[in-house]
């Protein structure tokens, strides 16, 4: 049973109106710290991936380090599982954080691999809770008009450092998405941690060897 990933980004609103009050005002911070966030990390990423001095190699590996300075994998990965996880055994999971380590790192140079010659923008955010933001960005492309809406759903880890926590492609959640799919792959394979590892292990391969653009699914 092959697993249906389905590739995730969206789109949302947020105005901050001037007169809000003191209170109101407090939560732009983070709405602010964010966008600024996400849009340095862009800018990071197309540096790594646009560098023709490194070899594909280096590339790869500069750009996981990026990926891992930005991103909490394990955080998401368990978040993938549901509550199925509560009952899986710490070797299980433990591959299981590894193969979804190495997977996310290879789809996501994938996706900016993809995006290399175009450019992101962001464009707006919207303040979830004091540490929970969503921020929007658009797909610019060459003649520079916006193609794509994206977003990036911003969290503070346990050090109270911004990192990413989920990603959107045009209304799309990625984890919500992988969540759906993981736990239908589960049920069908009897609970398998071990055959849902092996799967995604294929599936990085299959993304290091030959990468698709993104296409939307119907929901």
């Amino acid at each position: 049973m092959s697993l249906g990933v389905s590739r995730v980004w969206a789109l949302c609103l947020f105005v901050l109106l001037p007169l809000f009050s003191a209170a109101a005002g407090a939560i732009a911070a983070p709405a602010n710290e964010a966008e600024q966030f996400v849009q340095t990390s862009i800018d990071r990423g197309y540096q790594i991936l646009n560098n023709k001095e490194l070899s594909a190699t280096d590339r790869q590996v500069q750009f996981r380090t990026f990926l891992n300075s930005i991103t909490d994998t394990k955080r998401v990965a368990l978040f993938t599982l549901g509550t199925v996880a509560r009952n899986a055994p710490k070797d299980d999971l433990d591959r299981f954080f590894a193969t979804y380590d190495e997977f996310a790192a290879a789809m996501y140079q994938g996706y900016f691999d993809w995006y290399t010659g175009q450019s992101l923008r962001v464009v707006n955010s919207a303040t979830r809770a004091a540490d929970d933001v969503v921020v929007y960005a658009d797909v610019i492309g060459p003649n520079g008009a916006p193609q794509f809406k994206v977003g990036f759903r911003v969290r503070k880890d346990s050090a109270a450092k911004n990192i990413v926590t989920d990603f959107q492609f045009e209304g799309v959640w990625l984890a919500l998405n992988q969540r759906s799919d993981f736990t239908s792959f589960l049920q069908q394979n009897k609970g398998s941690f071990a055959l849902l590892s092996t799967e995604l292990e294929k599936r990085t391969q299959r993304f290091r060897e030959v990468w698709a653009p993104p296409k939307r699914t119907s929901q």
